[in-house]
């Protein structure tokens, strides 16, 4: 009679573990999605073309240092990034690029 208690006392355990793991999918998705972000503080997630900030490049120095542009409301920020510190190197106007929706004239 105790091989039959176990067994269901498994078969529960087993079905709980699942139902925890399915909400926590469910949740991961809607984070992933913007569902949380939304409606829990009333703004809408951000898309690859509206965000003011920009990574254009970095270059590892050495295993603590880097160096990295990043462009900030049409300027250009390089910044020394270190295990501790960071340091702001330079700030410039950035360059204009070509938008990847405009056609280029052929000559």
């Amino acid at each position: 009679m105790t091989d039959a208690v176990d067994l269901t006392q498994y078969f529960l355990a087993m079905l709980v573990l699942a139902g925890l793991l399915g909400v926590l999918g469910l949740f991961a998705m809607a984070v992933q999605r913007g569902w949380i972000l939304q409606s829990v503080t009333g703004l809408a997630g951000f898309k690859a073309d509206e965000r003011r900030m920009k990574i254009r490049e970095t270059l590892v120095l050495d295993p603590r240092r880097r160096m990295v542009i990043v462009e900030v409301d049409e300027e250009e920020h390089l910044i020394l990034l270190g295990a501790t510190t960071e340091t702001l190197v330079k700030t410039q106007p950035a360059p204009e690029r070509p938008d990847a929706n405009e056609e280029t004239p052929h000559a």
